[in-house]
């Protein structure tokens, strides 16, 4: 058995290539497209944002991950382990929804990508903007084979992994590189309007969440989920968060500024909201006589979603696996294979969850703004926890973030602020599966009223946190959040309940 732990270690090249495999995924395919018609060239510093906010959660769970390393699905449980188990509940349903909803996402990133390819085939799959019951078919047998990769642990999920990661940081780059040099017109950067900022500089943040760049730059977190399995992980752990983030934010600015100085100048004349594909990089290509590359990116389609498919089906069943450890969860999925030290009933459990998704979310464009709001919620913890072990100073870690209590305030500020930008009923839909969730686990598991106002009573700050937040979205989607007074509400509000998240007490004997 001493071998077997020994070996099932993955390296930091490995530890890498899971979170460059889970930020390049269906993102590369569409969000340069909808960050350009959304915000225009200004979208370039979206991603800068996007990357600045992924590294300052990166480097703050770096020092949580490096004390905390041999709990499995770290990321999703940092409340339970920093605070209490009715608190951290509430965190961890949110990741694990928002892994289980990528899930599907990926795969149908691949299909919508292929139906252009295809188009013979196109109204028997994706019809209308939404896939027929014969495309959701082929939607879920991808996903099965998400489960495939995933059956054996961790040594198998790696090693595909890392054949996938080349190919998804050669693809993308060499792509950017070949558009760059086939068509370039530097006037596109301020020919509408004579700004590079058409539509506002708002849209910068405002891009980050709802053109699918935190979609993609979250992906990183991932990494902590498999910290159990990874080798010297007080070393790699800071290393590889920050390395993907930082790898990735590099492709992703060379496809922003090449797509965005390809497009033909008459076209940018017209505003860049008129912009109309389908399969952009691919149609880009064809548009530019670049035939063969079209045909390398329908390729990649399946290739880039899926490898982060396939890690984000091996985070999910770690998280509810680490969900049952904690008793949020029925304790047989806490039941490990022996040998590959993965619950394959976990697995079971997460592609079922898969398929029900897709019946409900038909399509990237409506699924992407939903994973969003729980991944942001998702991303909270980090500062919330961060600043409770701090307080607490109990534990030393290997890794210390610089002005980490700052840091974490700060990140804090700006995940709320990029939260109401997420809109009303993405924002109602998650207060709504928080509250409903919570209700399921407190009749199943406590099965007593007073036990369970207890569990509201050790997690209320969260509830009221959510609340307001789709409150001052409902103010942001009516044009009325950026008043000087609604901002300074925002702020004041957001800065006090920031002190009652990190001072949350617990009511129930844990």
């Amino acid at each position: 058995m001493a071998y077997i732990e020994s070996n099932k270690k993955i390296n930091l090249f490995s530890a890498i290539a899971l979170g460059v495999s889970c930020i390049i995924g269906s993102g590369w395919l569409f969000a340069s497209y909808k960050a350009a018609k959304f915000a225009g060239p200004i979208s370039i510093m979206s991603w800068v944002i996007g990357a600045i906010i992924a590294l300052l959660i990166a480097l703050l769970l770096a020092e949580i991950s490096t004390i905390y390393h041999k709990e499995t699905g770290l990321f999703a449980r940092l409340l339970t382990i920093t605070h209490n188990r009715d608190y951290g509940f509430i965190v961890s349903s949110s990741n694990w929804f928002a892994t289980i909803v990528t899930i599907p996402a990926e795969a149908e990133a691949s299909m919508q990508y292929l139906v252009r390819a295809f188009p013979s085939f196109s109204d028997d799959l994706f019809r209308n903007n939404h896939f027929t019951t014969l495309g959701i078919t082929y939607v879920c047998l991808i996903m099965i084979g998400y489960g495939i990769l995933n059956y054996w642990g961790i040594k198998l999920l790696a090693k595909a992994n890392n054949i996938i990661t080349v190919i998804k940081l050669t693809v993308p780059t060499l792509t950017a590189i070949i558009i760059f040099a086939a068509a370039f017109h530097g006037s596109n950067f301020s020919s509408y309007h004579n700004t590079i900022a058409p539509y506002g500089y708002d849209k910068a943040f405002t891009a980050v969440v709802t053109c699918g760049i935190f979609y993609s730059f979250y992906g990183f977190s991932m990494i902590t989920v498999f910290a159990k399995e990874l080798d010297k992980p007080q070393r790699n752990i800071p290393l590889a968060l920050g390395g993907s983030v930082v790898i990735c934010l590099i492709i992703y600015i060379l496809l922003q500024v090449s797509f965005l100085g390809a497009i033909d100048t008459n076209t940018v004349s017209n505003g860049w909201h008129t912009l109309d594909f389908t399969s952009p990089l691919s149609q880009l290509a064809v548009l530019l006589g670049i035939n063969w590359l079209s045909l390398v990116l329908y390729v990649d389609a399946v290739i880039s979603p899926s490898g982060t498919g396939i890690v984000y089906v091996g985070s999910s069943a770690r998280i509810f696996t680490g969900m049952a450890e904690d008793n949020q969860m029925p304790s047989i999925f806490a039941h490990e294979h022996p040998v590959h030290h993965i619950s394959r009933l976990s697995i079971f459990v997460t592609l079922v969850f898969c398929t029900v998704l897709v019946i409900f979310f038909d399509n990237w464009d409506k699924i992407m703004i939903v994973v969003s709001v729980f991944q942001i919620l998702s991303c909270i913890a980090v500062p919330i926890a961060f600043s409770k072990i701090r307080a607490d100073n109990k534990r030393e870690s290997s890794f210390r973030m610089p002005f980490g209590l700052s840091a974490s305030y700060i990140t804090y500020m700006i995940l709320s602020y990029l939260l109401v930008q997420c809109g009303t009923m993405a924002l109602l839909l998650s207060f709504v599966f928080h509250i409903l969730f919570f209700i399921i686990y407190c009749s199943v598991y406590y099965k007593n009223f007073s036990l369970s106002l207890k569990a509201i009573a050790s997690s209320w700050s969260i509830f009221i946190y959510i609340g307001a937040m789709t409150l001052f979205g409902m103010l942001q989607e009516a044009d009325k959040f950026n008043t000087t007074s609604i901002l300074i509400g925002f702020f004041i509000f957001s800065s006090v309940n920031f002190y009652f998240l990190v001072k949350q007490k617990s009511y129930n004997k844990q």
